[in-house]
């Protein structure tokens, strides 16, 4: 099959575009070359900030194809007289073919008798040069899109002669079927066809600053491999993978392995075309500043890897567009960047250290929140008060957890008044946390809950701060964590500034996440009575507003609550189980998901092991359940009159229900452990298989006699409700 390659020339693109673009470059270029029939095979897909690039085989020439058109039904095709209708004579005009040629058939196979009239029209197949340049490449310059598109004065003279809004400005175009140009041009949009501003050819351009790529000078490909192999030499890395391979290459021949990239080796290999990795080093008179500062500065603002020994920063790497030569130069440019902002943070940090962090909360009343839900010293108040109910009113935090919990959650914003907060955003929490430390706050669990405040940020579970905070540590952490993001979501809701779409402006969706998985991973207790409701918790918090919401509260608590379930459901999906086990612990009961998150959190991980050790058995049971559910509806369990037991089956299902219904509060027979004791309860739940199909077979549940049709709804029901404690199994398998 002949060889495709389309390069696509451009004005740099940001890194954040490119892998994006480089996956819709693969699959749009798929999409469009199988409904031209040209087969393609599997297609790679290139970028490089300055070009997109597409690759792969496909068939020299489309098939040919016959097609049968359909028209009217065959009863309307002649008259009375037997002469061709106004219906068939027009179907046959449009078509192009004499109606003598048209022929009769069932157009359903489900309607035999029922023949249309209809014509095989064969298509020629056209060759795949000519289908490449009138029906792939210009649709799939259309069919990028872009995190912002531009309009740069161009226009594709194809089927829709229009605008060709682009990412970036196209500057050429290579476009080869086994070394052959393939035909496209883009035009300027005021001139039109007299003045064409790109016709696509078989020449690139190397790189477009180092001297060895001679950016002057075209370069003439033939082939893939001669593409890769001419680029390669004038400076332009073609795959993203190979610059990462490059990169890292470097950074161990510097001596850096084993590095915490903080996710630039990501965004570097996508910067530049000729990656140049070149290292720098910290002055000695910053390497006392909190390691945190240091990170900030080198990550955040110059996009640098941090480097050193241990926590101690004492070096960095970056990136580079420009050649070898100049490195001692580039060097000594960047080292005096960094040198400039840390110099900044080293005068920051010593301001702040002259004021106890303490003193500083009272300087949140100058700070506003948002407007309606007034300043942070508010927010700080409110939060204090929320742990008071975690721990009096919820009972959820023993005295001590609420004390600490507290402290934590008055001094948690203290650090937005700061000079080195102001400065770098960025640390705001982390920043509390050192001052604190330095300070020499008596309870070193006060400032890690202070540090750690706005996390966790990733649903992941062992995510930050997994690894920091255990038993009573994590619980503390955990109010205060919690305490910030629900009142966040009650404001924002309260103000009726609810997400919509893909605009989340005031990361609502990312504190619900985080809301919920400080109760997943870190509310460390599994006594009963002190699990957190997030139910309550969300009363609770609208509360705290005390009625200056601008909505009213029974309003925000239900949109609220929906929000969280919905971030729930997320969290679980995210996490890797199947979208039918989420529905069938979401559509549990005694508790339901919000009331006890935690608990559905077991029953999840639970379903999904006795699931997977018997899927057959399981997959049965819930199409039978599934069809209880539909007879009873939403009917409460009811006793069941066993003297009304008049089937073996039925007394079957009756004794092996009764069996397995959970034992009273205090009996000593509760299920325990890690999981609750619901993958044991599930295993034991499994043996209803039997009773269960059998019941269904011999028995008829809606039967005449009213007392028996509701004797076995009754049972029915109770059995249902065995599952319901831990999953409405109906749920499962669609």
């Amino acid at each position: 099959m002949p060889e495709f390659l389309l390069e696509i020339g451009v004005e740099e693109m940001p890194a954040s575009w490119l892998p994006g673009l480089t996956e819709q470059m693969r699959q749009r270029f798929t999409e469009l070359a199988q409904a031209s029939l040209l087969v393609p095979e599997p297609v790679q897909s290139f970028s490089t900030p300055r070009r997109l690039v597409v690759t792969g085989q496909v068939a020299a020439r489309q098939a040919d194809c016959e097609e049968k058109v359909w028209g009217p039904a065959a009863k309307l095709a002649k008259d009375a007289a037997g002469n061709w209708s106004k219906a068939a004579e027009g179907f046959a005009k449009k078509s192009g073919v004499p109606v003598d040629q048209l022929q009769q058939a069932a157009k359903d196979a489900a309607a035999p008798n029922d023949p249309y009239l209809f014509f095989i029209r064969k298509t020629t197949g056209r060759e795949a040069r000519e289908v490449l340049s009138s029906t792939v490449i210009p649709p799939l310059l259309r069919a990028l899109t872009f995190p912002k598109r531009m309009n740069w004065d161009a226009m594709l003279i194809d089927e829709r002669r229009g605008d060709l809004p682009f990412g970036r400005p196209i500057r050429w175009i290579v476009a080869l079927l086994d070394g052959e140009v393939v035909l496209v041009t883009i035009h300027d949009k005021q001139a039109g066809a007299r003045k064409p501003i790109v016709t696509s050819g078989a020449e690139t351009r190397g790189h477009r600053f180092l001297p060895r790529g001679r950016s002057s000078e075209k370069v003439k490909v033939t082939s893939w491999s001669d593409y890769r192999a001419r680029l390669q030499e004038r400076c332009v890395t073609v795959d993203p993978g190979e610059r990462e391979r490059a990169i890292r290459d470097q950074l161990a021949k510097g001596g850096a392995t084993n590095v915490q990239d903080f996710g630039l080796l990501e965004e570097w290999k996508h910067l530049v075309e000729w990656p140049t990795v070149v290292f720098g080093r910290i002055p000695d008179e910053f390497r006392k500043l909190p390691t945190e500062v240091l990170q900030t500065v080198l990550v955040h603002h110059q996009r640098y890897i941090p480097l050193g020994e241990g926590e101690h920063v004492t070096r960095f790497a970056a990136l580079t567009n420009a050649d070898r030569a100049a490195e001692a130069e580039i060097v000594r440019g960047m080292e005096r960047v960094v040198t400039a902002r840390l110099r900044d943070g080293a005068f920051f940090f010593a301001e702040d250290m002259k004021r106890p962090l303490s003193d500083r909360v009272r300087d949140l009343s100058g700070v506003t929140l948002h407007q309606g839900l007034g300043t942070y010293a508010e927010k700080a108040e409110r939060m204090a008060g929320l742990v008071d109910t975690m721990g009096e009113g919820l009972g959820i935090l023993t005295k001590g957890e609420r004390e600490t919990a507290r402290e934590a959650a008055r001094l948690a914003k203290a650090d937005l008044t700061t000079l080195m907060v102001r400065e770098f955003p960025e640390l705001q929490g982390v920043m509390g946390g050192i001052y604190l430390r330095a300070q020499g706050h008596p309870q070193a669990n006060v400032a890690e809950a202070v540090r750690w405040h706005y996390h966790p940020v990733s649903i992941e579970e062992g995510s930050a701060p997994a690894r920091v905070f255990s038993g009573g540590d994590a619980t503390v952490f955990g109010a205060v964590s919690l305490a910030d993001k629900l009142d966040t979501l009650a404001g924002y809701f309260g103000l009726g500034l609810v997400p919509t779409g893909s605009s989340d402006p005031y990361g609502l969706r990312r504190a619900a996440q985080g809301a919920v998985r400080v109760l997943l991973d870190f509310w460390q207790t599994d006594e009963t009575e002190r699990r957190p409701s997030l139910r309550k918790l969300v009363v609770a918090t609208v509360a705290g507003y005390g009625g200056k919401l601008k909505r009213p509260e029974a309003d925000v608590v239900r949109d609220l609550e929906t929000f969280l379930l919905e971030r729930l459901r997320y969290v679980f999906t995210a996490r890797g189980f199947a979208g039918d086990e989420v529905e069938a612990v979401l559509g549990a009961r005694e508790p339901d998901a919000l009331d006890d998150p935690r608990e559905t959190w077991k029953r999840l991980q639970a379903l999904h092991r006795v699931r997977l050790e018997a899927t057959e058995d399981f997959e049965a049971l819930a199409v039978a359940f599934k069809r209880a559910k539909n007879i009873i509806g939403d009917r409460p369990p009811a006793e069941v009159d066993t003297g009304l037991l008049q089937e073996g089956a039925e007394r079957d299902l009756h004794d092996a229900v009764s069996e397995l219904q959970p034992p009273p509060p205090g009996s000593g027979r509760q299920g325990g452990g890690v999981d609750g004791g619901y993958e044991s309860r599930l295993r034991s739940l499994s043996s209803l298989r039997g009773p269960v199909d059998r019941f269904f077979d011999d028995v008829l549940v809606m039967a005449e006699d009213p007392r028996l049709r509701a004797n076995r709804l009754s049972l029915l029901s109770q059995a249902l409700s065995l599952f319901y404690r831990i999953a409405d199994i109906s749920k499962l398998g669609g």
